[in-house]
């Protein structure tokens, strides 16, 4: 098993089993302007997979939403535990479009230096476009297993949306004992625009 416990009165778990308690604090503060599939508390701690992705499906946000959007900044979280010490802190912040299945397109790729239970964010000077179906995806190639470590929730969805692979072509959900749970990777939308809901209908419409 390749995750750790990381909160909230989970005790009795053993280093042996892949999984130990440790404290954190409370994520606060956080804008619901942001897209995310995480319910803000820290449960786990994951470095399966060389490549952890979330799932954004812009109609899980706006019913109805049949074209894409431009994106400002991602934010990812992670956490260094001392335990199972990070061999690199370097990844790579990707962003993709394509299906549940997996990313098929990539929209842009920047390389970034994770910190230990704050934000990092992929800053965008030009908004990335992208479809109603994309992907945010931590890259650690630098790394030889799977470091820097990310956060999830472990709030038991009932669809999918956080997976990882190890070689990006097949994608398994983030499951922890918890169920269905989500990694802390979110995106800032630019405004949603009115002019882009009538012109995704007349595009479908000829």
């Amino acid at each position: 098993m390749k995750f750790l416990v990381l909160l909230l009165g989970i005790f009795g778990a053993t280093a042996a089993s892949g999984e130990i308690p440790a404290e954190t604090n409370p994520i606060d503060g956080r804008s619901s302007e942001w897209l995310r599939y995480d319910d803000g508390s820290a449960a786990w701690v994951a470095w399966q997979g060389q490549f952890r992705g979330v799932w954004f499906n812009l109609e899980d946000f706006v019913p109805g939403w049949s074209c894409g959007v431009d994106i400002e900044r991602t934010e990812m979280w992670f956490y260094h535990e001392s335990t199972y010490g990070w061999d690199t802190a370097d990844f790579y912040c990707e962003i993709w479009n394509g299906e549940s299945t997996g990313p098929s397109v990539r929209i842009d790729q920047v390389r970034l230096t994770a910190v230990h239970y704050a934000p990092v964010y992929a800053e965008y000077a030009i908004p990335l476009a992208v479809d109603n179906n994309f992907w945010a995806v931590v890259n650690t190639e630098f790394s030889s297993g799977g470091w820097p470590s990310s956060i999830s929730d472990g709030q038991n969805s009932s669809v999918a949306h956080s997976f990882h692979s190890d070689s990006f072509l097949s994608w398994e959900p983030w499951t922890t004992p918890d169920g269905l749970s989500n990694y802390f990777i979110s995106v800032l939308p630019q405004e949603w625009s009115l002019d882009a809901v009538t012109w995704g209908s007349l595009k479908a419409a000829f």
